[in-house]
């Protein structure tokens, strides 16, 4: 392309290719190799070959300089459209929590204590998290029933033995081994927190403190030792009543406790969850 301009140039200018050759200082070889399209002048050349012919350097190099036509703008249509919103809903409330307001009756909780205003999925996520905390508290009773109703269960059956080794009376160790069973029980179904062994333990063991009445005594030497008589007669008259119900709490309680414990510990795996606070 840039050759065929050069030589279409050249030759409406009654040149020769020598003559351009000098004008350029270069060889008439160099022309003709441009000429032919063996080579392509560089653009400093070009520039003066554009000067010599008094045309533009686009010409040579053959880019269209022609104006396009202009395309017709197109019509601009202007249309105006109502679009109609509907109100946004009345705000309820604001979550106390999130801090996010509420729209929906739904969605709102009033809570009496603490008396807030929260929304249900800050109410349903504190649930969730109090749910998992008795979840993990359950494992963590059922693990510390596992070591100290085996322990209970070992203290017995040593006092058994050294009872029955002092005593010499071995037929007691049965009864001994009878009762580690049954205090294994007691204690981990107390522990284990999910089953009324516990309550009704404390329940019956409470029946021992009692409140014995007032005492009426002279301001003299003889009263005041009335009055001792009669509290010291009240102590051991309500340590021995605490310690009779005591041991009617253990008893009835481990007796219970070996019909109790084997839901107690099934219901610990199925709902660790589910106990007593």
């Amino acid at each position: 392309m840039i050759g065929q301009n050069i030589r279409r140039l050249r030759t409406e200018k009654q040149m020769t290719q020598k003559a351009l050759a000098d004008k350029l200082f270069v060889t008439a070889q160099a022309v003709s190799r441009w000429e032919n399209g063996e080579v392509e002048p560089s653009l400093s050349t070009v520039t003066e070959i554009a000067r010599i012919f008094n045309v533009s350097a686009d010409e040579i190099l053959g880019i269209d300089t022609k104006p396009q036509a202009e395309k017709p703008e197109p019509e601009t249509i202007v249309r105006t459209e109502f679009v109609y919103k509907e109100p946004p809903p009345p705000v309820l409330g604001v979550c106390e929590v999130c801090n996010k307001p509420i729209y929906d009756a739904g969605e709102l909780i009033r809570e009496d204590y603490p008396k807030q205003i929260i929304c249900k999925t800050c109410r349903d996520k504190r649930e969730q998290r109090k749910q998992d905390t008795m979840r993990e508290n359950g494992i963590r009773h059922r693990m510390h029933s596992f070591v100290w109703g085996p322990l209970a269960a070992v203290a017995t059956l040593v006092i058994g033995i050294v009872t029955a080794s002092k005593t010499g009376n071995w037929g007691l160790l049965g009864a001994f081994a009878f009762g580690a069973v049954a205090i294994f029980a007691l204690v981990s179904c107390c522990i284990l927190q999910n089953n009324f062994i516990g309550e009704m333990v404390a329940t019956i063991f409470s029946w021992g403190f009692v409140k014995f009445p007032g005492v009426i005594f002279e301001l003299d030497l003889d009263g005041i030792v009335w009055l001792l008589t009669v509290k010291l007669l009240f102590w051991v008259l309500g340590l021995l009543l605490a310690c009779a119900t005591g041991a009617l709490a253990i008893v009835l309680g481990g007796v219970l406790s070996l019909f109790v414990y084997p839901y107690a510990i099934r219901k610990s795996f199925a709902h660790p969850e589910q106990y007593e606070i």
